[in-house]
C-alpha cells in the first residue's frame, strides 16, 4: 500500500489537467485485465493468453508524461514519475514466484513465464538515453521506466493466468479502480 500512497502524489496534478491521474489509470488498466481474467479463468489454451498486454500500462505512462509536460517543472515531474514507476515495478516483481516455482504446461509455465521473468528483470541492451539534452533524457528515462513496469505487469498477468499470482489489489501494488457513475438518459438535464 505504500506504493499506492506514493503514486497519489502526481495524481491530483494530472486530473487537474483534464487527464486521468496516474494511480487511477493504472487501477483501471489492471481492473480491465481482471475483468477479462474473470471471463477466461486459468489458462488452458493459447487463446487465453491473448488478454496479456503491456499497452494499457504504457498508455498510463504516456498520459502521465503529458501531465508532467503541462506542469510547471516537467523535468522534475518526469524524474519523480520514473522513480515511482521503478518502485512500482519492483513491488510487482517482489510478489511473483520465481520461474522454478511455477508449474504447468511446458509452453507457458516453463517457456513463456521464465522468458518474461528475464525480460521484466533485465535492462536494455545499452545506454539508450545517453548523450541527449536534458529534456530528451528525462523523457527517455521515464519511457524506459514505463516500459519496464509494463513488462512486470505482463509477467504478473501470465502468472495470474497460470494460477501463480493473486489479484494485484490484494498484493497491494495498485488500488481498486474507481469509476464515476454513468448518468441515465434524461438525468442532469434541466426540465
Amino acid at each position: 500500500m505504500a506504493v499506492c500512497a506514493v503514486l497519489g502524489v502526481a495524481g491530483a496534478a494530472s486530473a487537474q489537467e483534464g487527464l486521468p491521474d496516474y494511480p487511477d489509470c493504472l487501477a483501471r488498466a489492471v481492473a480491465h485485465f481482471e475483468m477479462e481474467f474473470s471471463r477466461v479463468g486459468l489458462a488452458g489454451e493459447r487463446e487465453d493468453f491473448e488478454i496479456v498486454s503491456r499497452e494499457r500500462i504504457e498508455y498510463c505512462g504516456t498520459l502521465a508524461i503529458v501531465a508532467c509536460d503541462r506542469s510547471g517543472a516537467p523535468l522534475a515531474c518526469q524524474a519523480e514519475l520514473a522513480a515511482r514507476q521503478w518502485a512500482l515495478r519492483d513491488a510487482v516483481l517482489a510478489g511473483l514466484p520465481a520461474p522454478e516455482a511455477v508449474r504447468g504446461d511446458p509452453v507457458w509455465a516453463e517457456g513463456l513465464y521464465p522468458t518474461l521473468w528475464g525480460v521484466a528483470r533485465g535492462s536494455s541492451a545499452g545506454p539508450d538515453c545517453a548523450g541527449a539534452d536534458a529534456a530528451y533524457a528525462a523523457w527517455c528515462e521515464t519511457r524506459a521506466a514505463s516500459r519496464k513496469l509494463a513488462e512486470a505487469v505482463s509477467l504478473w498477468q501470465v502468472a495470474r493466468l497460470l494460477g501463480a499470482a493473486g489479484p494485484a489489489v490484494e498484493a497491494g501494488w495498485v488500488e481498486a479502480a474507481r469509476y464515476a457513475p454513468v448518468m441515465r438518459p434524461g438525468e442532469g438535464e434541466s426540465r
